[in-house]
């Protein structure tokens, strides 16, 4: 059957001329600027390789000229009487009628003088409307094809220009968020839609207009606890392991120059039984030249590791928790805030390569993995629910120490946005918040609102921030 449709070759050359009249056209938009972005550029072959590949498997789907090629797949397989020929052309007509079209030469003659052809011109005649059959078949498919392609390439030049503008819109805010067009292309999938891009523009804007908003953001990312720790949190290794030990010596392992007299070589004490060559040998062991075994073998114990002070070694911020308060209390002024602290961190977790993980709470909770493919949708999407129900804090500190037991978020700090009208947590959860703060984890609290100053507990965060709305300042606690 496939000798009847359009080569790959065919296929191929439409889609690349499909791509071609791609980047023609975003060459004439107003976006043609991002093509010169090296990144982008990158990124737009990628979506248009995509693009081609899903096209050409579409292309696999039943065409309408289906039933017409196993006609003619029966008919390159007959035999041909009288018969067989004038049935042969009886639907070679009714395929050229469907493509509009009426086979006129000679045709009428044939059908009349049909009873007079020799079984050789009968075999002459079939021949001929096979090869006519088949050469419209292919073209037709052909343009079924490119007709499909040029539909799938008009949609899809929709989304890149709607991929191209989101990036735009997004780009005014690179610099109030910390972040580059990078950001958006390696952590994004690129399905934003209007609504999201709303928030976005909201969150971003209330950083971009709001220098002491942006400064807290940058105090709560390089936060550290402030009071010196003991460390409990040291990796011991389960198993013994096995390390080399020059001292554990156990083999010959080759050659080495040296003043160990009890590893010389043979020939090196040899020297000894010469009285003119002795003087060489005090020489050659004041020099610790005297050839001897190289002898090494393997300990075993355990490997103790700080984790803590590695990543300090290292550069490295560890991963983040968040608790975002979306309660009714929250809501209006105080909410947009605590998102855009929130969209702040978790764009800079992105760019650092931080695990991050976000609890939004009320009286219930919804928590986000933030993952680096296509985590700033997501990011998105998460913080544009809100509760707006009642307060506690409870269940949401619960999971987040939880989570704290997670290898990958074992050193993690946790941040409370709120308002903090809300009770107090068991004596039981302090008891183990206690015993990870201990451990070196980080407990931050930052609350929106014109609180008091007295409202936060001391015993539960390590450093507090107060952000009073009312005068746009920002408060730090001690």
């Amino acid at each position: 059957m496939s000798q009847l449709k359009p080569t790959r070759q065919q296929t191929q050359s439409a889609l690349d001329e499909l791509s071609s009249q791609l980047y023609d056209e975003l060459k004439q938009s107003s976006l043609k600027h991002w093509l010169d972005d090296h990144k982008v550029a990158k990124k737009l072959d990628q979506k248009i390789q995509e693009w081609a590949f899903q096209a050409k498997s579409s292309l696999d789907q039943q065409h309408p000229y289906l039933h017409a090629q196993q006609q003619l797949e029966h008919w390159l397989k007959a035999e041909f009487s009288v018969a067989e020929l004038k049935q042969l052309m009886d639907e070679y007509a009714d395929f050229n009628q469907s493509l509009g079209q009426l086979e006129l030469t000679g045709y009428w003659q044939v059908q009349n003088d049909i009873q007079l052809l020799s079984p050789q011109n009968i075999a002459l005649q079939a021949a001929l409307v096979k090869q006519k059959w088949q050469r419209k078949l292919m073209e037709a498919v052909a343009h079924w094809e490119f007709e499909q392609l040029s539909l799938q390439r008009d949609t899809f030049l929709e989304e890149i220009k709607d991929f191209l503008a989101t990036l735009a819109k997004m780009a005014k805010y690179q610099d109030s968020l910390g972040f580059e067009t990078g950001i958006f292309i390696d952590y994004s999938k690129g399905q934003l839609t209007e609504q999201d891009m709303q928030h976005f523009e909201q969150w971003a804007s209330c950083l971009e207009q709001d220098a002491e908003l942006k400064r807290l953001c940058h105090q709560i990312g390089s936060a550290q606890p402030h009071k010196p720790r003991k460390r409990l949190n040291a990796t011991l290794s389960a198993t013994p392991e096995q390390y080399v030990e020059q001292s554990a010596q156990e083999e010959i392992t080759g050659i080495k120059l040296a003043h160990d007299l009890s590893l010389a070589l043979p020939s090196e004490l040899a020297l000894l039984a010469d009285p003119d060559l002795q003087i060489l040998f005090d020489l050659k062991f004041l020099e610790a030249n005297l050839m001897s075994f190289n002898m090494q073998g393997q300990q075993h114990g355990r490997v103790i590791e700080d984790q803590h002070q590695k990543r300090q070694r290292m550069g490295q911020k560890g991963p983040m928790l968040i608790c975002l308060d979306t309660s009714g209390s929250m809501n209006g002024q105080p909410e947009l805030i605590s998102k855009a602290i929130c969209l702040y961190l978790s764009m800079q977790a992105l760019r650092e390569k931080r695990a991050m993980y976000i609890v939004n709470f009320s009286t219930n909770i919804t928590a986000l993995n933030v993952k680096r493919d296509g985590g700033l949708d997501d990011v998105i999407h998460f913080l544009a629910q809100s509760f707006h129900g009642g307060t506690d804090i409870l269940p949401a500190m619960s999971h987040a120490v939880e989570m704290l037991k997670q290898p990958q978020f074992a050193h993690a700090d946790v941040v409370v946005i709120s308002d903090f009208i809300m009770g107090h947590l068991t004596d039981e959860l302090m008891q183990e918040i206690s015993q990870y703060k201990e451990q070196g984890n980080g407990f931050y609290a930052v609350a929106i609102g014109n609180i008091r100053l007295d409202h936060l507990d001391e015993s539960l965060f390590d450093h507090q921030w107060i952000y009073q709305s009312n005068r746009g300042e920002v408060v730090q606690l001690h």
